[in-house]
């Protein structure tokens, strides 16, 4: 099931942007794992609000693409990169057009991620995503608030290997992954208006009731567990593969 981004734009950018975190975590990985490097072309796809194409603009040439209208729009006040609005699926440009494609937390939100690998082929040397290894995730208290969450995002995010054999098949070679640690501390209200905002786009794919009834124990176990300070653990996967 597709997620509607049409009215969401605004909370997107409250919700999940974080200068700091934002270029000390996923554009330091990017860049490191990635092989970025000035004076390249880069298409970030799926690039939302362009948090992402905005932090490696200066000094390179970056095309920020998503499928969402009113997330380019929030994206083209950021910085003067290219703005396309277009599928994943079915990019629209030239063999060869980019040094390298990015895909950041994108690939489980498309209809057949290993078309949109085979694209990024077409278009770039280079591939670098970065993904969530849902195999060892462990989401703490959003799993007993959400108990179907962990299940539906299993079903959603292709596992690392299957992106290993994907980027092998679209021709990408020397396949290289690393797992990063994530930590990023909150107050307890910020998390819990995170949750109220649906940072997670899982959150429209519960069943009838679920988040409801989980947002009511986050509110009341929140506070409750971990007073005003609420510290997010995690880990994500950044892979690279070069034609």
């Amino acid at each position: 099931m597709a997620i509607d981004y049409s009215g969401r734009a605004e909370a997107y950018d409250a919700t999940r942007s974080d200068a700091v975190v934002d270029r000390e975590y996923w554009l330091r990985g990017l860049i490191e794992v990635g092989r970025i490097v000035p004076g390249e072309r880069v298409l970030d796809v799926g690039a939302g609000t362009g948090r992402f194409a905005a932090l490696l603009h200066p000094g390179r040439q970056v095309v920020a693409l998503d499928a969402e209208r009113s997330m380019l729009r929030v994206a083209q006040s950021k910085a003067p990169f290219t703005c396309v609005q277009a599928d994943a699926h079915r990019l629209p440009f030239q063999d060869e057009a980019f040094d390298v494609t990015i895909f950041v937390m994108v690939l489980h939100q498309l209809i057949d991620y290993r078309l949109a690998l085979r694209e990024a082929a077409r278009v770039a040397r280079r591939v670098a995503i970065a993904t969530t290894d849902m195999a060892a995730r462990d989401l703490g208290i959003l799993e007993e608030a959400f108990p179907s969450l962990l299940a539906i995002d299993r079903g959603r995010f292709p596992s690392v290997p299957s992106l290993v054999a994907a980027l092998a098949e679209a021709g990408f070679r020397g396949v290289q992954s690393e797992e990063r640690p994530y930590f990023r501390t909150l107050t307890s209200d910020e998390q819990l208006d995170r949750v109220r905002r649906k940072y997670l786009s899982t959150f429209d794919l519960l069943p009838p009731g679920e988040y409801d009834r989980g947002l009511r124990f986050l509110e009341r176990e929140i506070p409750k567990r971990f007073g005003d300070r609420f510290q997010v653990s995690a880990s994500f996967t950044f892979l690279v593969g070069t034609k």
